[in-house]
């Protein structure tokens, strides 16, 4: 593979802050519902399995730019 290639795989393969940050905070907050009693419960209707692949639906996304007000 050339040096070209190689520089253009890496760029792909390189997240912007929006979408690193988005995932790490995704993580974090399915890993803070765990510790509460929402995810008993979700486990006591779901199984554990499902509520897991429900879990992996969910992402936190970015939205650029301040609430109107907080300008």
């Amino acid at each position: 593979m050339g040096k070209a290639k190689r520089l253009k795989r890496l760029r792909k393969q390189k997240k912007s802050f929006e979408e690193a940050f988005s995932e790490k905070f995704t993580q974090n907050f399915i890993k803070g519902i765990k510790e509460t009693p929402v995810w008993d419960e979700m486990v006591a209707e779901f199984g554990e399995k499902r509520a897991l692949e429900l879990f992996k639906e969910c992402k936190a996304e970015l939205k650029p730019g301040l609430p109107p007000g907080m300008e």
